[in-house]
């Protein structure tokens, strides 16, 4: 059996600490569905909390909103590129945990996998006894991919705000006849007394001035 982590979906881990000792919600999604599944009663095994046993044909998104599990775990021989897609979907909208357990070792699906948000990839025999293991270091693996999602999220917020407040500070200084400090205190003071961040202010400005300047041609 070989596990291979995911790296992809400002969303905190949904799956509780494994020190905890709540109970863990898992959907389950089977090519075939039937009551006798070794990976269900593995899971039921282990006192996970099996919200749903789904096959293909469900829509993945509708069931994860109804359900609202820690954990979504797949199973399938290989994974088809409309799954990989959904679960693309998926990790944009509803971020969790992923893990599929597939029969054939591709390559080329893993990396797709990998880039649609799955955080582990388990391939051929499924064994009982690292169910639990799977799970932790899909969650862990979950959370550090969240995290930097969320670095880059506010990386990016941070330098689109100072291009705002960069061309509002120069509509300021035209419009003023004014330095670039005297543009800043400007705009900061404009932020205080209206109680709104400073890139707002900024981006209402460019609008206003925008729109006077097309206004006039």
């Amino acid at each position: 059996m070989r596990v291979t982590d995911g790296m992809s979906g400002n969303i905190p881990s949904q799956l509780p600490s494994m020190k905890d000792e709540q109970i863990i919600s898992v959907l389950l999604i089977e090519e075939q569905s039937t009551r006798c599944s070794a990976l269900k009663k593995a899971l039921v095994d282990f006192n996970y909390h099996v919200t749903k046993h789904l096959t293909f044909d469900d829509s993945i998104i509708t069931q994860l909103e109804l359900c609202n599990p820690n954990v979504l775990i797949l199973a399938a021989d290989l994974p088809s590129q409309r799954m990989l897609k959904e679960l693309s979907e998926v990790s944009q909208l509803l971020p969790l945990p992923i893990i599929i357990f597939a029969e054939n070792d591709s390559p080329n699906v893993i990396q797709s996998a990998i880039k649609a948000g799955v955080s582990a990839y388990v391939v051929h025999e499924i064994l009982p006894q690292r169910i639990k293991s799977i799970i932790s270091v899909a969650n862990e693996r979950f959370k550090e991919v969240q995290a930097l999602r969320n670095e880059l999220k506010q990386t990016k917020t941070q330098l689109e705000s100072r291009k705002l407040i960069e061309r509002a500070k120069g509509y300021i200084m035209q419009q003023k006849q004014v330095s670039e400090n005297e543009a800043y205190s400007t705009l900061r003071k404009m932020a205080m007394d209206q109680g709104s961040p400073i890139a707002m202010v900024a981006k209402n400005i460019i609008d206003v001035c925008e729109l006077l300047s097309t206004s006039k041609v």
